[in-house]
């Protein structure tokens, strides 16, 4: 048979294909993993085309010969038809597998990016297609906007900052500038001065308005004075205003400081004065292009800027509080990135050494040219191009041209990567507006799939975006303003998935991505197909039967306009606020054009500059445009992200109904008793769009209860019923199961729901699960006498709160359904039950939905960071209008526990009364405390990692709101997020995923408590293995420490929004770090450990009612295993009690010993623990000499149960030397981690003859469809 693979050739036949189908429809033996499987698949199909060849040339036969042709269409048919099936089964197999490790959203059904085909036609190649070079002048001018499609007009705006001192491209530079008060810049000595020179841009300034304080000898003579001095040409300058004045400047404040404010070489304090001035310029509605300022003071040690601005005197006090914004209105208007140039600049620091613009075309392509358009010119270069992007080959020499240039060159080539090789500049430096790469090949986005929302939902799809330009940007030739979308997401996301820009989060990347390009207003549309009434999105259909049609949308950031076929529909603001907009009058027969104008933050403030020392202020301005998703200006956790997660990031779809709907669900429950019978209210909001009023019956169910009443909906009307259980005696005193916390109990959950009917017509229905708990606070006296302390009660229960902090869920916001599954189980395995939602950062309901399933608290903060971090919002109207929405949407789960107006710090008094008011009125039961940190609770660190001992010293006996310390990832994350070049240990590129020296993360101290242990690593994957040791013993500490007195602690933080360093229990890429285990052992509910400050072994009893006593156990051993001393002692505390069971346990006389603890109830290890001690804290560099290699065996077995694997996991120590820290990793038969993954216990000590079995379990949508398997890897201190 001609054309068959080798492989195959003589071996099949036309019914084996047939056999081979119906196995791969059974997902029969032809699918040991995902490559194997892809590779079988081609072959067949590749052998089925050779057949079908071979039937064509040798076995058609005449068309006169009847019964021939009809056996030979038959066959031809089933061939073909065999194929068909063979692909679909492939896709089908294909489709149930997630998309892999750290690609989210990971579900390919909750993923609506945009499809990338190959396409043939001659083009541009490479617009829209990501760019990244060598360097860039600064976060504006990056490599992305080399191939947007977008010429501009002008030359490139940038900014020069000078002093006294010199140019200063230090990243405060802006810090005087940037509309956030807390920020300083300083200029120093009795003559200093400071200088902004705009290029390519001017400002306006008619009053320069400056806060400020200023260091001075008292002994020193007093005047002083500030002249500004301004240029319209950026070339002559002339004084333009000043303000002179005897004595001192601003008032005194009772605070001294040192010389040198970064206290370095400072030996003398001085007294420090704090005030306001407001300085009117001469030359009023002038365009500067330069403004310097002169700080004349015979006494100042320095001047401390906080901040400049262009405004009114009127609106200016003469006092101000630090962390408190001077004025209300602020002025962007002097940072490059409110000024959009389209071009790559490279830095002129880095133009002596060869520079380079790199282009991804995404696949290979056929190349004819490049058109450059040149705004700074190269002498000479090189094109070429490469496969892997790693392998260049030289193509093309490009010739000397001018500034502002079009140079075209041809270069026949083929490729998937094209690079601009320059190494000599017609200037100071190279600048690059567009590059155009003529040819046939690479990749095209197409529309992406639509959600399926169910519940009556219709999504809408086929979204696309663009940027809105001024009218100073045009489109290159042949380029639409508009891209395929990606809703939901935000517009950083869009442009990621069709591949514009890189991946973000790897490496430095995220500064690839221009500020200024994303700092603007976007548009989206899309189409609504309409035919005979019924609405469609081209995959689902909504039918005719209802009168009042909605569009819906679930969350945009930040202002939004909408549009419907050209008529207004209605406005939203804010990013957490639902809206819904009446559109039955709207629509129309067939296309109906939907667009949506979203406006970008007024305040975006600059980018965050990490580096290896530290992670910058956290916080700035964009506090100002609250509810916002703040943290995406940059904090010592997540990196500046351009366009600050602007655009339309929850679900948009379309609903109907026959102008009455419910919606906002609640079910109030008391407990005259602990844990007894219930009394239920169950409330929802009913919604009219009608013009009249409705007489209806109102019908509820929870579980198997049902009651209903006939209510009266006015014309318009929006208004909370609920069924008072004095009224509806089916609702009073009833047995139910009630939802509880994880540790506590089962969280139970109902279905239920709500129905309005009119007769035998159900008019709309509304379905949701119900969680039956009563929440309840009290304030008791604290210990140490420092006011009182909060305690939360659920079902009559105190619960000990255990947790962590979320400020966000992922840096893109591309978390769905499958994301915050996976992550609130890692909570509920690590015994957690409570998460704080801070600052209120997640607004997907998924997330709350996942902390019902599992049993977790929420702790529900208000869109405040604390004073230092940002200013309070400009718009209170619009932030308690999301407020308000906010309460309303998430009062159905059972989860939410509290609500908290700020995080370290209280509420402007407006709003903490609004607030209050708020969660009284819509959320009856649930408590509200105005500080996370002050008052009832405590927080505020520590964050640098500690000795185990201190956290034992050092408890506040209240709910502890925030304490943490950095958390390195595994070797196999750490080279996920950082290329080889960037592994090398410390340096800046760590900085940028957080690992700083200074700051928060304190990053020398885990230094130094490392080589205390240890040593130093040699090596990155060495220092990433001992890391993990204190990752356990220290996250382990935290939440013992708070067991002894069990008030509770959130630890900062349990969850990483991406690749980080610090504050994580797993990574960014879902694997469990060291310290997720030393979590999970630390919040047993029923726990035995050990208090190095009291020198003592507790038992600690959360929430069991023990019925018999049980054993306590205490081992003390030396490094080869051998037991020094035992203890053994029965022991029954009480529930919520904490008790000594060995106590003044004395320290061996060995450099390192160990310590093993068990509790058990007869046979059975209810807890176990493990440590290790040193005769010097801290200090275990002992374990060299002792420790050998450890021998362990493993046998394992893996078993697949519908969707969900287990594994049972037994490992043996079978030498003579104990194995410590033993890590098991959960790989696929490709060699590659299998993530998410839950382990029953990891990072565990065998001693010598020890055997340890650990469940493992996960998803087989996650298993890419190999075989799993472990690899078992023992702590060494060798390489």
């Amino acid at each position: 048979m001609p054309g068959l693979s080798k492989s195959w050739k003589g071996q099949i036949s036309l019914p084996d294909y047939i056999d081979v189908h119906r196995a791969l429809c059974r997902g029969g033996p032809c699918k040991p993993n995902v490559v194997r499987w892809n590779q079988f698949i081609v072959k067949i199909f590749i052998d089925l085309l050779a057949y079908l060849k071979y039937f064509d040339e040798f076995w058609k036969p005449k068309a006169t010969d009847y019964t021939l042709s009809t056996k030979y269409n038959m066959n031809h048919h089933l061939i073909m038809a065999t194929i068909g099936l063979t692909l679909a089964a492939n896709a089908q197999a294909q489709d149930h597998y997630n998309r892999g490790i750290g690609l989210y959203p990971g579900n390919k059904a909750e993923y609506t990016a945009p499809r990338l085909v190959g396409d043939n036609e001659y083009r541009d190649l490479a617009l829209n297609r990501m760019a990244t070079a060598s360097s860039s002048i600064d976060c504006n001018l990056t490599a992305q906007l080399a191939t947007d499609g977008l010429l501009t007009k002008g030359e490139p705006k940038t900014l020069t900052v000078s002093t006294n001192k010199g140019v200063d491209t230090s990243r405060d530079r802006l810090k005087a500038i940037d509309g956030n008060s807390v920020s300083p810049y300083y200029v120093y000595g009795p003559d200093g001065w400071t200088q902004y020179l705009w290029q390519g841009m001017t400002v306006h300034a008619d009053t320069l308005r400056l806060c400020f304080e200023t260091a001075y000898d008292a002994k020193l003579p007093a005047g002083w004075s500030i002249t500004v001095e301004g240029t319209t040409d950026g070339k002559t300058w002339a004084d333009v205003g000043s303000v002179k004045r005897d004595g001192l400047p601003g008032y005194k404040t009772r605070q001294t400081v040192s010389t040198d404010p970064n206290k370095q070489t400072g030996l003398t304090n001085l007294p420090l004065r704090r005030g306001t001035v407001a300085i009117p310029l001469n030359r009023k509605g002038a365009d500067w292009r330069g403004l310097r300022l002169r700080f004349a003071m015979p006494s100042a040690a320095w001047w401390r800027i906080y901040e400049i601005d262009d405004g009114p005197a009127s609106d200016m006090p003469k006092e101000f509080n630090l962390g408190v914004s001077p004025w209300r209105q602020r002025s962007m208007s002097w940072l490059p990135s409110e000024h959009f140039f389209s071009a790559w600049v490279a830095s002129p620091d880095e133009a002596s050494q060869p520079q380079w613009l790199k282009v991804d075309l995404g696949a290979e392509a056929d190349i004819d040219r490049l058109r450059i358009h040149w705004v700074y010119a190269a002498k000479a270069g090189l094109a070429q191009v490469s496969d892997d992007g790693a392998n260049w080959r030289d193509v093309a020499k490009l010739s000397p041209a001018k500034d502002g240039s079009v140079a075209s060159v041809p270069m026949k080539a083929r490729g998937r990567y094209v690079r601009l090789w320059l190494t000599a500049p017609q200037g100071g430096t190279y600048g690059v507006a567009e590059l155009e790469v003529l040819g046939r090949g690479g990749l095209v986005a197409t529309p992406s799939n639509s959600l399926d929302l169910g519940k009556g939902k219709l999504s809408i799809n086929n979204w696309q975006l663009r940027r809105d330009n001024d009218k100073a940007t045009r489109l290159i030739k042949g380029a639409s303003p508009w891209i395929e979308a990606t809703v939901p997401g935000t517009a950083l996301t869009s442009c990621i998935n069709i591949g514009a820009v890189p991946e973000t989060t790897v490496a430095n990347d995220m500064r690839q991505v221009s500020e200024s390009f994303f700092n603007s207003d976007f548009t989206y549309k899309a189409d609504i197909l309409v035919r005979d009434r019924a609405i469609s999105n081209g995959d689902a259909t909504l039918d005719a039967t209802k009168s009042h049609r909605y569009l819906c949308f679930d969350g945009i950031d930040w202002r939004a306009t909408v549009e419907l076929n050209g008529k207004r529909v209605g406005r939203i603001d804010g990013a957490f606020t639902r809206a819904r907009f009446d559109i039955s009058s709207l629509l129309k027969q067939g296309r109906n054009e939907l667009v949506v104008h979203v406006a970008k933050n007024a305040h975006p403030g600059p980018v965050k500059t990490k580096n290896a020392r530290s992670t910058d202020l956290n916080g700035g301005v964009l506090a100002a445009d609250n509810p916002t998703f703040t943290p995406t200006i940059g904090w010592d956790w997540i990196t500046s992200t351009p366009g600050r997660c602007m655009g339309i990031w929850n679900d948009v779809y379309i609903t109907q109904d026959d102008g009455l709907c419910l919606a906002d669900p609640l079910v109030t429950t008391e407990l005259a008793e602990a844990d007894t019978l219930a009394t239920l209210t169950p409330t929802v909001k009913v919604v009219s769009t009608r013009e009249e009023p409705a007489k209806v019956t109102l019908n509820g169910w929870i579980g198997t209860l049902r009651f209903a009443k006939d209510i009266t909906v006015q014309a318009g009307e929006s208004r909370d019923v609920s069924f008072a259980p004095s009224e509806y005696r089916q609702l009073a005193r009833r047995q139910m199961k009630l939802w509880w916390p994880n540790g506590y109990g089962t969280p139970y959950l109902y279905d239920a729901g709500f129905s309005l009917t009119s007769g035998a017509d159900t008019l709309c229905t509304l379905r949701y699960k119900a969680g039956l708990r009563q929440v309840s606070t009290a304030l008791e006296p604290s210990p140490d006498g420092k006011g009182k302390r909060l305690q939360i009660f659920v079902n009559g229960k105190r619960l000990d709160p255990l947790g962590g902090n979320w400020g966000f869920s992922e840096t893109n916001l591309r978390y769905r359904g499958r994301e915050y599954d996976a992550t609130v189980r890692y909570h509920r395995d690590m015994n957690f039950d409570i998460i704080r939602n801070w600052v209120g950062q997640i607004g997907d309901e998924e997330f709350y939905d996942a902390c019902d399933k599992y049993g977790i608290m929420v702790w529900q903060d208000f869109w405040l960071a604390n004073p230092w971090d940002g200013p309070d919002p400009d718009d209170e109207t619009m932030f308690m209008q999301n407020a308000r929405d906010l309460i309303s949407l998430i009062r159905r789960h059972p989860s939410v526990a509290l609500y908290c107006g700020r995080n370290e710090g209280f509420p402007p008094a407006t709003l903490h009364d609004a607030l209050q008011g708020s969660i009284k009125a819509l959320h009856p039961q649930l408590s509200y405390i105005g500080s996370s940190a002050d008052d009832v609770v405590t927080g505020h660190g520590p964050y640098g990692i500690k000795p185990t001992e201190f956290y034992f010293k050092h408890l506040s006996h209240k709910l502890h709101s925030e304490e943490g310390m950095p958390n390195i990832p595994t070797w196999e994350s750490l080279r996920r997020f950082l290329r080889p070049k960037d592994v090398s240990f410390g340096d800046d590129t760590w900085g940028q995923h957080d690992f700083c020296m200074e700051g928060a993360p304190r990053g020398m101290e885990f230094i130094g408590i490392m080589e205390r242990h240890f040593g130093k690593p040699a090596s990155p994957r060495q220092f990433t293995q001992w890391a993990q040791w204190l990752n356990y013993d220290g996250h382990r500490a935290m939440f013992e420490s708070r067991q002894t007195d069990r008030q509770g602690l959130l630890m900062w933080m349990s969850h990483p929004c991406w690749p980080s360093m610090v504050w994580q229990t797993y990574d960014y890429y879902l694997e469990p770090t060291a310290a997720y285990f030393g979590v999970k052992k630390a919040c047993e509910p029923l726990h035995i450990q050990w208090n190095p400050a009291e020198r003592e072994v507790e038992v600690v009893n959360l929430s069991r009612d023990l019925p018999k006593p049980l054993t306590a156990e205490m081992r003390i051993m030396d490094t080869k295993g051998n037991v020094i001393a035992s203890k053994t002692a029965e022991t029954q505390p009480e529930r919520d009690t904490t008790v000594a069971v060995f106590t003044d346990i004395a320290a061996p006389d060995e450099d390192v010993w160990f310590i093993r603890l068990r509790l058990m109830d007869g046979q059975t290890v209810v807890s176990d623990n493990f440590y290790v001690e040193g005769r010097e804290a801290d200090n275990l560099q002992s374990l060299a000499k002792t420790l050998g290699e450890p021998k362990l065996s493993v046998a394992r077995h893996f078993e697949k149960q519908g969707g969900e694997w287990t594994g049972h996991v037994e490992v043996s120590n079978t030498g003579d030397t104990p194995a410590l820290l033993v890590r098991l990793n959960l790989v696929g038969g490709d060699g590659e981690q299998i993530l998410p993954a839950l382990y029953s216990d990891n990072y565990f000590a065998l001693m010598p003859g020890e055997k340890k079995t650990v469940e493992v379990g996960f998803s087989d949508a996650d298993s890419r469809g190999t075989r799993p398997d472990i690899v078992c890897q023992p702590f060494t201190l060798g390489e």
